[in-house]
C-alpha cells in the first residue's frame, strides 16, 4: 500500500513538474516583452539621451519634455506627426466603410453563385496571399514615369496633362492618393474568404424562408445575411480599428514616408523617429500616447459593436 501511494506521489510531482516547466516559457515570454517592454516604454518616454560632450550616452530624466514637443507639433498644420494622424484616419476610413462594406457585399454575391464566381474569388483574393513587398514593387512599376504602362496609357487618351512632373509616388499632391489606391487594390479581397465562411455556416432555410416572404437581393442581403454574419463583421471592424496605430509598412515601401512626410502614418512615424534620432525617446512617447488614446477607442467601439451585431445561435 505505501508503495502504491509513494508511486501516485511521485507521478504527481512528475506532473506538477512537467505543467510548471511548460508554463515557465509563457510566463517568461509575458513578463519580458509585455511587462517589462511596455515599463521601459514608460520610463523612456520620460527620458531624453544625453549629447553633451562629456557624456557616454546615456539616458537622462527630462520629465515632460518630450510629451510638450509632441503637443507642439500638433499645433502646427506643417508638423509631420499632424500629417501622420490624418494619412492613418484616412486609412482607418478606406478600411472599414470602403473595404469592408465592399467585402461583404462581394462575399455575398460569390456566394449567390455569380457568373464567374470562381475566377472572381482568385482575383479578389490573390493579392492577400502574395508579399507585400512583391505587391509594391509590381504597383511601383506600373505607374513608374520611365518604364510603366499607366503613363502612355493617360497620353494615348489624351490625359498626358494630369501626369505629375514629380512621378505618381513622388509628388505631394499624388503620393498619398497612391499609397490608397494601394491600400484599396490590394486588401480589398482580404476580408472575403473570411466573410465567405460565415456566411456558408447560415442555414439555407433561414434564407429560404425570407425569399418565400418576398425579401429581395438587397432585403436578404441586410435584414438575414449581416445581421446573422454580425460576430465576424465586427471582429474584422475591431482588426480595422487597430489600423489606426499599426500601418505602416504599405507607405515605406511605396513613397518612403515622402514627399516632406506626406505619406507618413503614426506606426512609420514612430519608426522614422527612432531611425532619424537614434534614440528610443519620442518614438516611446508618441506609443504611450496612441495606448492612452488607443485603448479606450477599441474598448468603445467593441461595445458599441456588441450591441449593433449581437450574436445569434444557429
Amino acid at each position: 500500500m505505501k508503495k502504491i501511494q509513494a508511486i501516485t506521489l511521485s507521478a504527481k510531482w512528475k506532473e506538477r513538474i512537467f505543467l510548471l516547466t511548460m508554463m515557465a516559457i509563457p510566463v517568461a515570454h509575458f513578463l519580458v516583452f509585455f511587462v517589462y517592454i511596455n515599463l521601459d516604454t514608460v520610463a523612456l518616454s520620460f527620458q531624453s539621451l544625453d549629447r553633451s560632450p562629456s557624456s557616454s550616452g546615456e539616458y537622462i530624466f527630462v520629465g515632460w519634455q518630450n510629451y510638450r514637443e509632441i503637443f507642439r507639433g500638433l499645433t502646427s498644420p506643417y508638423s509631420v506627426f499632424t500629417k501622420a494622424i490624418r494619412n492613418s484616419l484616412l486609412l482607418f476610413a478606406l478600411n472599414n466603410f470602403v473595404l469592408l462594406p465592399l467585402g461583404i457585399l462581394f462575399a455575398y454575391l460569390l456566394h449567390r453563385k455569380m457568373p464567374l464566381a470562381g475566377a472572381f474569388r482568385v482575383i479578389f483574393y490573390l493579392p492577400s496571399i502574395v508579399s507585400i513587398v512583391v505587391l509594391t514593387m509590381l504597383f511601383s512599376f506600373v505607374f513608374d514615369s520611365t518604364n510603366g504602362i499607366i503613363n502612355p496609357v493617360l497620353e494615348r487618351l489624351g490625359l498626358g496633362h494630369i501626369i505629375p512632373e514629380d512621378g505618381w509616388l513622388r509628388s505631394r499632391d499624388t503620393a498619398m492618393k497612391m499609397v490608397l489606391l494601394y491600400c484599396f487594390w490590394a486588401g480589398i479581397g482580404g476580408n472575403i474568404p473570411l466573410l465567405s465562411g460565415a456566411i456558408q455556416r447560415i442555414p439555407e432555410e433561414l434564407r429560404e424562408a425570407g425569399r418565400l416572404d418576398g425579401v429581395g437581393f438587397f432585403g436578404e442581403l441586410w435584414h438575414i445575411v449581416i445581421p446573422l454574419i454580425g460576430t465576424t463583421v465586427s471582429t474584422l471592424y475591431m482588426f480595422g480599428t487597430t489600423v489606426i496605430f499599426t500601418i505602416f509598412l504599405q507607405p515605406k515601401l511605396l513613397t518612403g514616408g515622402g514627399p516632406d512626410g506626406e505619406t507618413y502614418t503614426i506606426a512609420l512615424y514612430i519608426v522614422e523617429s527612432i531611425r532619424e534620432s537614434g534614440e528610443l525617446t519620442m518614438g516611446a512617447t508618441v506609443g504611450i500616447l496612441c495606448a492612452l488614446i488607443g485603448t479606450p477607442i477599441v474598448a468603445i467601439t467593441k461595445r458599441l459593436l456588441e450591441k449593433i451585431f449581437p450574436t445569434y445561435e444557429y
